[in-house]
C-alpha cells in the first residue's frame, strides 16, 4: 500500500480502531519505532494490523522530517512527486 497517498482515515488496526492519522500523529509527536507507536496507541504486536506500523514509519518519518525542517527538499520521495 502507498501509505503516503492513503486517506488519513485508513484503518491500520481494526481491533483498536487505529487509523493512519493516529500513527502519523505519533510520528509527529516523536515516535520512531513500532514499539513506541504501539505503546502510545495501546496496540500490541498480536493485534491485527500491528505489522503495518513499520511500513508506515518507513513512509512517513522522512515526510515528517521534511515538514519539521521547514519544507520539502525533494529528496525523500515520500510524497511520490520526486525521485
Amino acid at each position: 500500500m502507498n501509505w503516503v497517498r492513503a486517506s488519513a482515515e485508513t484503518v491500520v488496526c481494526e481491533e483498536k480502531g487505529t487509523t493512519l492519522r493516529d500513527v502519523v500523529q505519533c510520528i509527529i509527536d516523536g515516535a520512531e519505532t513500532p514499539d513506541a507507536v504501539m505503546e502510545l496507541l495501546g496496540v500490541t504486536a498480536a493485534d491485527k494490523g500491528a505489522d503495518k506500523i513499520q511500513e508506515i514509519l518507513d513512509a512517513f518519518i522522512p515526510v515528517v522530517g521534511a515538514w519539521k525542517s521547514g519544507g520539502c527538499g525533494g529528496s525523500c520521495s515520500g510524497c511520490g512527486k520526486h525521485g
